[in-house]
């Protein structure tokens, strides 16, 4: 891999965040400016979360979801909307509680003359550097965040000796204190964030989440302490760790009264990399990181512009598309985001991973679980990291305990349910505001599909067996106690939304349906895998014969006038034709109902995107990436990541109508940042070069014409096969699939 596929380089600092370069180990996150006069990173860490176990509860719910069902059933000119509105004035909870910013770390240097600025992460090795040169004085620092040592490490060298001062800042509840060589930051997250107040409220009973922060320093120079801050002096050589624990001990304990030990934790971690040789640590978080980072390689031949500067890279492709490695560079970056802020034993990345520097992150910056946390993850299997499923599969399992309670109390039902969003604490009931995101209680269903793919990805039996199929099972118990007959005689789950989209009933904006298109996308997945985990692990026969007769009397797909597949139970007008929100193609992507061997609901899909346009936020320009590398056509998903990869300038803020993008330092625009679009692009990308369905595998599906030569490596095909794939003047040049079995294999709509 070149330095143009594995290199964000700039030739000036970071003003603002979204210019500054991410690093992390999955817990532990920074963001850094490269500022050579007052730098600044911006910490993170995965387990600060405001509020606790604590639950909100609707006791009149399931009385009143009833009354509204029946409504909803019953139809009619006006009953829909008087079924909406009901439900948003009965049948919600509240919102989740939020991610939080962990301090800044500052390094404040002398003023002076700065020239040969450059700065740059390095993804293949998983290092930030910048260097420069200040009056005369070549410095440099080096960063890297070690996952073997829970730990962020910092080199400040200089030709000549150099002062400087460092600093921790905190915006929450704390106190910093030094000694001779560490900056030490206790500190309390509140017991509840009001995103929408802008405030933060702490309680001295109900205490929040607690953690400390320690920095430590060594240098050839001298360190002394001042008030909350150190000064380093006459250094020609600096190493600093940095690292956090909390009191974090579990979605169900509460995190001050029955919290883990935390504060010894934090000094053994910066005790014991400090006293290793900072070359050492440096080879041990590459060889970490490049275990997971190696397995994938693409390369796709470009004769575009070759300069470095990824600013440049940016503002040219907007003009120029020659810049092919621009997509491979993507394609790095988002696997080195994946590996950044997922692995085994932390939480799972929300709507920013692990990087947020606001006290009210938009959306709270939680799990927004009607596709945004799915799509964080649908990388993981085909680009060979499946330990970094890990966190995801982990929280799902805790929703499944979490939301048998609510699936009992709010519905009357089996199983477990979880909707819209959930957070540390593993919410699952219902959020408040509009029905369009409120009255979807789906994400369950959606989440089981990701340990059943798990499961076919690796051909693990142990676990479908004690850890996927009991998490399917729930949700299919839901999902059966929860299906009415429709007027026809069909079993529909009612009422139903389409993710945060609006029809239009007697002329008033509506969201509730007698059901929707993805809402019997998830059932029907639900069950069959429900049928195929029980058929493979010959158990639950009664159960799986239940499940397969209501299966088969599930309402089928809908096409419309337009040749469409419809989104809700009837045609309807809908309020805004080129939604973000493609929900109804679930079917086609991720799930593979709908495929070129369904022809006429394959052409529906095509229609429906055609309608809905190629225009939309960050992520949603990311799944419609993968729509169209399902639909076969390269050319169509490269013009999607094409818009992808607009420059988004920091001025746009929240601006969804000008619609999503990258910012400066390759994240996703929504805009504001959400990281999931980043992955969706990731996810897109493979799709166009392998696909793999029914015990088939499908070599170059969407092969774009752009694309003309290019090998990838190391990807994983379901029935844990490992795929090489070499193509050469648009055609497949050689192959290898390595695994147990032998595969069916097509290319160009042929058996090979």
């Amino acid at each position: 891999m070149s330095n143009f596929t594995t290199k964000l380089k700039y030739n000036k600092p970071a003003v603002i965040w979204t210019d500054a370069m991410p690093l992390g180990n999955g817990s532990l996150g920074a963001m850094v400016y490269g500022n050579p006069v007052n730098e600044k990173i911006c910490m993170n860490y995965d387990e600060l979360w405001s509020g606790t176990p604590e639950k909100k509860v609707n006791k009149d719910f399931y009385k009143h979801f009833l009354i509204a069902r029946d409504m909803a059933l019953e139809g009619g000119v006006g009953k829909l909307y008087e079924a909406d509105q009901y439900m948003e004035k009965y049948c919600t909870t509240g919102s989740s509680q939020a991610y939080l910013p962990m301090c800044d770390l500052l390094f404040n240097f002398a003023e002076g003359e700065v020239s040969d600025y450059t700065r740059e992460l390095d993804i293949a090795n998983a290092v930030y550097k910048d260097e420069y040169t200040k009056d005369g004085n070549k410095i440099s620092k080096e960063i890297f965040i070690s996952n073997p040592k829970k730990s962020m490490v910092v080199k400040i060298t200089a030709e000549k000796p150099i002062d400087f001062e460092a600093v921790l800042e905190c915006r929450l509840k704390s106190e910093i204190t030094t000694d001779e060589s560490s900056i030490i930051l206790n500190a309390e997250c509140p017991y509840h964030n009001d995103c929408d107040a802008h405030e933060q409220i702490y309680d001295d009973v109900k205490k929040g989440i607690q953690y400390m922060t320690v920095c430590k320093f060594k240098t050839d120079g001298e360190i002394s302490s001042s008030g909350e801050k150190l000064v380093i002096k006459n250094a020609t050589e600096t190493v600093a760790v940095l690292s956090c624990e909390s009191s974090f001990n579990g979605f169900d304990k509460d995190p001050y009264r029955e919290g883990k030990e935390y504060k010894n934790a934090t000094l053994n971690n910066v005790e014991t990399a400090i006293n290793i040789a900072y070359d050492e640590l440096k080879e041990e978080h590459i060889n970490d990181y490049k275990s997971l980072f190696d397995r994938v390689c693409l390369e796709i031949d470009s004769d575009g512009d070759k300069t470095l500067d990824t600013y440049e890279r940016l503002i040219n492709f907007g003009k120029d598309k020659s810049d092919i490695s621009l997509y491979v560079l993507y394609f790095n970056f988002g696997r080195y985001l994946a590996i950044s802020g997922s692995r085994k034993g932390t939480q799972p990345m929300n709507l920013q991973g692990i990087w947020n520097d606001s006290l009210f992150p938009p959306w709270r910056s939680n799990y927004t679980t009607n596709i945004n946390t799915e799509m964080n993850y649908w990388p993981m299997l085909p680009c060979n990291l499946t330990e970094l499923n890990e966190p995801l599969v982990k929280m799902v399992e805790e929703l499944s305990v979490v939301g048998q309670k609510t699936a009992r109390e709010y519905y009357g039902a089996r199983g477990f349910v979880s909707h819209h969003n959930t957070d540390l604490w593993r919410k699952t009931e219902n959020p408040g505001g509009s029905s369009s995101w409120a009255q979807w209680p789906m994400s369950g269903g959606w989440f089981s599909r990701h340990l059943f793919e798990q499961y076919e990805y690796t051909c693990d039996e142990k676990f479908l067996r004690e850890t996927a199929y009991p998490v399917i099972k729930k949700a299919a118990e839901f999902f059966s106690d929860m299906l009415v007959e429709d007027k026809d005689g069909y079993l529909i789950m009612c009422p139903s939304t389409s993710p945060e989209n609006l029809f239009r009933d007697d002329g008033k904006f509506c969201a509730v349906s007698q059901t929707t298109t993805m809402t019997m996308s998830i059932v029907r997945e639900v069950l069959e895998n429900v049928i195929k985990s029980c058929g493979i692990l010959k158990i639950d026969e009664d159960f799986c014969k239940e499940i397969s007769e209501k299966k088969e009397k599930l309402l089928p797909f809908k096409i419309g006038s337009q040749g469409q597949l419809l989104e809700w139970y009837n045609e309807v007008v809908e309020v805004e034709p080129h939604h973000r929100h493609v929900s109804h193609l679930y079917a086609l992507h991720p799930s593979n109902q709908i495929t070129p061997e369904t022809p006429e609901l394959f052409n529906a899909c095509k229609k429906t995107l055609e309608i809905r346009g190629d225009e939309g936020t960050g992520w949603s320009l990311g799944w419609k990436i993968n729509f169209h590398a399902r639909l076969l056509d390269g050319n169509r998903a490269l013009s999607l990541l094409d818009r992808q990869l607009r420059f988004v300038p920091p001025e746009i803020g929240l601006d969804f109508v000008r619609g999503g993008g990258t910012y400066l330092n390759l994240f996703d625009a929504h805009p504001p940042f959400q990281i999931d679009g980043n992955f969706g692009a990731v996810s897109g990308i493979v799709e166009m070069l392998l696909q793999c369905r029914n015990g088939k595998i499908y070599l170059l599906p969407a092969l774009p014409d752009k694309w003309k030569n290019g090998k990838i490596t190391g990807l994983k095909a379901k029935g844990n096969f490992t795929v090489d794939i070499e193509w050469e003047n648009s055609k497949l040049k050689s192959y290898s699939i390595k695994g147990e079995g032998t595969p069916e294999v097509y290319y160009n709509g042929e058996k090979i």
